[in-house]
């Protein structure tokens, strides 16, 4: 049935008084039990490498396999979530804008945070109202990938698109800066021979639930 990719973007701790502005926002505690249930059941959290095999057919993955996505960079995630993460020994990849957030890659020195990128300067419009990687010369996007990998470091491998819009030149560059995987927002698992730039997401809200958590990940 493929492998749930989940994707979240910022926190907050009702209990401290704080409110999520919008449904992008998870509850801290509400987090904590979906992370808790992935712990006590002894989810795998796969490498990106074992990822790439993965969508190509070349190894098959546990059954009980999930990744945890945190789009931006945003200070709630490494407050509060990372925490959470070091708590029950779970791993979270941090899709980091490097140009509003790269200075966090020296701060978060936990073991539980992976850094790809979500491009160091493309997470704004571009001429046609779309994310700018759509019309963005082809040189000017290569050093922007190129520049990313300068502050995450030669791990950075996989990108998520901003505002999730790409197009087939977008998937070219990102192959030419050495790339291997990209997600979109579009809902669903990740399957064997899918596009590896073309991945799916499946985005985690205010509203989820314990038991929508689970049929998420299950």
């Amino acid at each position: 049935n493929g492998l749930s990719i989940l994707m979240y973007h910022f926190f907050y701790d009702a209990e401290a008084g704080e409110t999520g502005r919008d449904g992008n926002f998870v509850e801290i505690h509400t987090f904590e039990q979906q992370i808790k249930y992935l712990a006590d059941n002894n989810y795998y959290v796969p490498s990106w490498q074992e990822v790439e095999d993965f969508v190509n057919g070349k190894i098959g993955l546990p059954e009980k396999s999930v990744i945890i996505t945190v789009d931006d960079g945003d200070e709630s995630f490494f407050r509060l979530a990372v925490p959470i993460l070091e708590k029950y020994n779970f791993y979270a990849t941090s899709f980091l804008i490097t140009s509003w957030y790269g200075n966090v890659v020296n701060e978060c020195t936990s073991l539980t945070v992976d850094f790809q990128s979500h491009s160091n300067n493309m997470h704004i419009p571009g001429s046609n109202g779309k994310g700018t990687f759509l019309t963005l010369p082809y040189e000017k996007a290569c050093e922007d990938l190129n520049i990313c990998k300068q502050i995450i470091g030669n791990n950075c491998i996989v990108f998520c698109y901003p505002f999730g819009h790409y197009n087939d030149n977008c998937k070219k560059t990102l192959k030419d800066c050495n790339y291997k995987l990209a997600f979109t927002v579009e809902y669903g698992r990740v399957a064997p021979g899918m596009d590896c730039y073309q991945l799916p997401r499946i985005r985690m809200s205010k509203t989820d639930t314990l038991n929508s958590f689970i049929s998420k990940v299950k």
